[in-house]
């Protein structure tokens, strides 16, 4: 095979085959590289897995979050509270029989609320020594707040920043590695391999560290804006590699065991086999509990989004207004969520999410045992599954069609995106589901190009010859298949539309020849827009009218929904075009006559395809449901309403606020037809206003319909009344007063509640 298949045994290319090749070369150069870029893609893509299927966490966990809340904050003023406030809140939480409160704030500076603080605060010259006496003898804010903390198990916490110090958090805890003792000489090494140095930290004052059991990073963030990995581990710049650091949700575990140490396990040691190789840290455990990490000692956030049964307002604590079993035997973290405190994350399902609710949740992953992982071999095997079903493509592209190609490639692309998702659905394993399928997609294109340039070149040739008469939908679908040219059609269910504008000709006698265009250019763009905007193909212009249909030539959901939606969008169009064109008027000094449309809506079978000749083809629709929509629409002139809906577009529609008119039976049709008008949209539809009116005018038409005319004639003020209570001022009642006033003054001998249209 070799060249000469290649080549193709005359010397000639075979491009596609090369393109294709080259196409996959690259792409197994960038994973080697693995650019900043494709890890946010792929956490974009662990994203998108975790919205699918976000994690639910067990009803049990004993993890609470004390909320510093907008409630909390209008009872006992801004933040940052007197620490004798939070020295109160831990006694509370302690007397409630919590296992640990973690302090998801970092307490940098003393209280200034303190009196001794107010004091030196103070002019000199307003300061004395009688003052300066006085204020010595009352008890220290911060030495008040470290007693209460003390008393409890209190985790305070520390933030890492570029601006921080030097000087490293206090440690509470041991560390402890797997290593053996030829291995302990590597650990340093091993930590600044895998363990990112923080420039600088900012920590709790010294009395209230000294007063804690724990002390941990309240740093959720290091590398993107959306969180995503959250460190267990840190290291400080300048301070020894042994000397880590943990995070707040960590430490706060460590201290509700009493445990003292961490021991963290690293690959290639003591049994943890990584094929001679030491792929980073494994796992950290601490007491009872093991924690599956990233290699850089990062648990990834299996996200469940914000629940609100975990927060427990910080004001019903203070006000001992909170049940003891929601905080007995709990990790509590005290932290908030009121916005102008602005500790606020953004995660894979959530954004602007309370920092501590982060906190919280890395807790819940850790007792429940419910951790993401991305193994270490992922990276190799992502690698090697793109080049082996990459070279699989290129072997492929010449020797099958294009059809059966497009077969393979729809295949592997759906294991590649399949698998991932089952792996982590399953497993929760993270395996990359965006950049192995995207390149193998990237290759069959790529092969196929120039049979798409060849095709694309027919296509616009079909373009061009009939753009001018059908529309962009059909001549689409024309170009994908050109063997739609032949006359026909097929039966569908569509959703037909006409529209008309009422007076159009009292209206065209403002304008010139010229003036009544820009006119109806003005008025048929904006419908136009809106009708394509739901997705409806227009058939036809007919001077002012507009003909247009659903469902056809490409199937559409809801269409009859859609349909509607552009009938009212079409009104409330007019209705702001209106005031233009009468602000136009007056600063013209001519007289302003309001257009107004009416609008006919049907749902039916009907057939649809090309009619006409074999010079001339339109792309339209024909049956006994199109001709109805074309009567309704007449008959919004009569009844005096803006736009009447068929029955089976109101069956489809039961969300949408309909009103039911009249039983008509149309010119051309024998049965009589059930007509409703379209009101508005399911917020109006909701409102009790509207049911009223629909009960109004049911009793209304049962009397009518019954020949109880003079009865029907007291209901019809009080369906004025509820129809004007939504708004809706036609002149449909005024009308129906009248016809029911000719049928008392000369009583039809053969009443059957049907009503005869006289004109189409």
């Amino acid at each position: 095979m070799g060249l000469n298949w290649l080549f193709g045994g005359a010397g000639k290319p075979r491009a596609p085959v090369i393109v294709a090749l080259l196409v996959l070369i690259n792409a197994l150069m960038l994973r080697v590289v693995d650019p900043g870029e494709l890890s946010r893609l792929r956490g974009f893509a662990f994203d998108s897995f975790q919205r699918l299927k976000p994690r639910v966490p067990a009803e049990a966990l004993p993890v609470r979050i004390i909320d510093i809340d907008e409630a909390a904050l209008a009872e006992y003023g801004q933040w940052p509270w007197p620490r004798t406030l939070l020295a109160e809140l831990v006694y509370k939480l302690t007397a409630k029989g919590v296992a640990t409160i973690a302090f998801d704030v970092v307490f940098a500076e003393p209280d200034r609320l303190s009196i001794d603080a107010v004091v030196r605060d103070l002019p000199p010259d307003e300061q004395s020594e009688e003052l300066r006496r006085i204020a010595a003898s009352f008890p220290n804010n911060d030495q008040m707040f470290a007693e209460a903390m003390a008393r409890s198990s209190v985790v305070t916490g520390f933030g890492f920043d570029l601006k921080g110090a030097a000087k490293p958090p206090r440690r509470f805890h041991g560390i402890a590695h797997n290593s053996g003792e030829k291995d302990a000489k590597l650990v340093p090494e091993l930590m600044q391999q895998f363990i990112p140095s923080q420039p600088g930290a900012v920590n709790t004052i010294a009395v209230l560290e000294a007063a804690a059991k724990g002390n941990g990073s309240v740093t959720t963030e290091v590398e993107s804006a959306i969180v995503r990995q959250v460190p267990m581990l840190f290291r400080l710049a300048g301070q020894r590699d042994e000397d880590l650091f943990a995070a707040l949700s960590l430490e706060a575990l460590r201290v509700a065991q009493g445990a003292s140490t961490y021991l963290v396990r690293w690959s290639g040691a003591q049994g943890l086999e990584a094929f001679g190789e030491r792929t980073g840290i494994v796992s950290i455990r601490v007491g009872d509990l093991n924690i599956d990490t990233d290699a850089q000692g990062r648990i990834a956030l299996y996200d469940s989004g914000h629940i609100p049964a975990r927060f427990i307002s910080a004001k019903d604590v203070l006000k001992g207004t909170v049940a003891p079993e929601k905080l007995d035997g709990h990790v509590v973290f005290v932290g908030t969520s009121a916005v102008g405190l602005k500790d606020l994350r953004n995660t894979p399902l959530v954004n602007s999410i309370a920092g501590v609710e982060i906190h919280a949740q890395l807790a819940e992953q850790i007792l429940s045992q419910v951790f993401l992982a991305r193994p270490d071999y992922a990276d190799g095997a992502e690698f090697l599954y793109l080049m082996a079903i990459g070279l699989v493509f290129v072997l492929l592209l010449p020797r099958l069609s294009a059809a059966s190609m497009a077969l393979v490639a729809v295949g592997f692309v759906g294991i590649g995106v399949v698998a991932p998702w089952i792996a982590f659905s399953q497993f929760r394993l993270l395996f990359d589901p965006i950049y192995p399928p995207v390149t193998l997609a990237a290759i069959y294109i790529a092969g196929s190009a120039l049979s798409f340039m060849r095709a694309e070149r027919d296509r616009r040739e079909i373009r061009g010859a009939f753009n001018l008469y059908l529309s962009p939908d059909m001549v689409e679908k024309i170009a994908q298949d050109p063997k739609l040219l032949a006359l026909g059609g097929e039966m569908r269910e569509i959703t037909v539309m006409f529209t008309d504008v009422r007076g159009f000709t009292a209206i065209s006698e403002q304008f010139d020849p010229h003036g009544l265009t820009r006119f109806m250019n003005r008025f048929l763009t904006p419908m136009t827009d809106i009708i394509q905007a739901q997705q409806g193909t227009i058939d036809k212009y007919m001077g002012d009218a507009i003909m247009a249909f659903w469902n056809a030539p490409i199937p559409i959901e809801r269409h009859a929904a859609r349909a509607c939606d552009a009938a009212l969008a079409m009104h409330a169009r007019l209705r702001e075009l209106n005031e233009e064109w009468k602000a136009e008027a007056d600063a013209a000094g001519h007289k302003h006559i309001p257009v107004n449309i009416g609008v006919g809506l049907n749902t039916g079978n009907a057939s649809v395809g090309n009619f006409g000749s074999t010079q001339r083809l339109t792309y339209s629709c024909l049956g006994d449901d199109v001709n109805l929509s074309s009567r309704l629409e007449g008959l919004c002139k009569e009844y005096r309403v803006g736009a009447i809906i068929g029955e089976k577009t109101c069956a489809e529609v039961p969300d949408f606020a309909t009103l039911e008119l009249d039983l008509v039976m149309v010119k051309g049709k024998t049965q009589a037809a059930r007509m409703f008008a379209l009101l508005g949209d399911a917020t109006m539809a909701r409102t009790p206003a509207y049911q009223a009116l629909v009960e109004r005018q049911a009793e209304f038409l049962a009397l009518y319909r019954s020949a109880a005319f003079a009865e029907a004639l007291v209901k019809i003020d009080a369906c004025a009344a509820a129809a004007d209570a939504i708004g809706w001022r036609p002149g449909y009642f005024e009308m129906m007063r009248a016809r029911i006033e000719s049928l008392i003054a000369e009583p039809p001998p053969d009443w059957t509640g049907v009503y005869v249209a006289k004109e189409k």
